[in-house]
C-alpha cells in the first residue's frame, strides 16, 4: 500500500475579506485529495475549513484535531465546524492542540494568520525534522508573509524543508516532491 501523507492546512480562523484567499486555501485542499494526501487542520473555520472543503470536493478525506474536550464543546464553546470525516477531540486547548496537530503531520501549509498560525509556525519549525515540510504562501493575509523574515533573524533554518510558493499547486508539487524521496 502507498504510504499517504499527512498534511496539515494552518492559517486563519476568521473568513477572509479576498475571496482569492479563500479559493487559494480550497485549492489547497483540492490539491491534496488529488495528491492522495490526508488533510489535517485545527478544526476551526475560516481558511483551513476551506481546505477541507477542497478536499471533499475532490473526494479525499480530512481529520480535524480539535481544541474541545468533545463534540459539544467543540460546535457549542468553540463554534467550530463539524463537518470533517474525523475529529480527534483532544481536550487541551488551542495551544495544546498545535503541538499534537504538527506532530501528527508529515508537512505543513501555511497561508494568513495571526498568532495562532505563528504559535504553529514556531512549533513546526523547532519539532518537523529532515523527512518533513514547511509550506508557505507568503502573498496571503495576515503574518505568513513575514515568516522568510522571521527565519533569517533567527539565524538558523529548520530541520525540515521550508518552502515559499505564491502558487498552490506548485507550493504542493515541491512539498510532495520532497516527501516522495524517502
Amino acid at each position: 500500500m502507498e504510504r499517504q501523507f499527512k498534511i496539515a492546512v494552518l492559517g486563519s480562523a476568521s473568513v477572509p475579506s479576498d475571496p482569492a484567499d479563500a479559493q487559494k486555501a480550497f485549492r489547497i485542499g483540492q490539491g491534496i485529495a488529488s495528491r492522495a494526501g490526508i488533510l489535517l487542520t485545527g478544526g476551526c473555520p475560516g481558511l483551513p475549513h476551506f481546505a477541507v472543503q477542497g478536499t471533499a470536493d475532490a473526494g479525499g478525506y480530512s481529520v480535524a484535531i480539535s481544541p474541545a474536550m468533545n463534540r459539544e464543546e467543540h460546535d457549542e464553546i468553540y463554534g467550530y465546524p463539524l463537518d470533517s470525516r474525523v475529529i480527534v477531540y483532544t481536550g487541551m486547548g488551542r495551544k495544546g492542540r498545535n503541538v499534537i496537530l504538527i506532530r501528527s503531520a508529515d508537512a505543513c501549509v501555511f497561508l494568513g494568520g495571526g498568532m495562532g498560525t505563528l504559535n504553529e509556525f514556531t512549533i513546526a519549525f523547532d519539532e518537523l525534522g529532515t523527512d518533513c515540510a514547511i509550506g508557505v504562501l507568503p502573498d496571503s493575509p495576515g503574518l505568513t508573509g513575514w515568516f522568510a523574515r522571521l527565519v533569517s533573524v533567527v539565524g538558523r533554518r529548520p530541520r525540515a524543508l521550508i518552502r515559499e510558493e505564491a502558487d498552490p499547486d506548485r507550493l504542493l508539487d515541491g512539498i510532495f516532491e520532497h516527501l516522495l524521496q524517502d
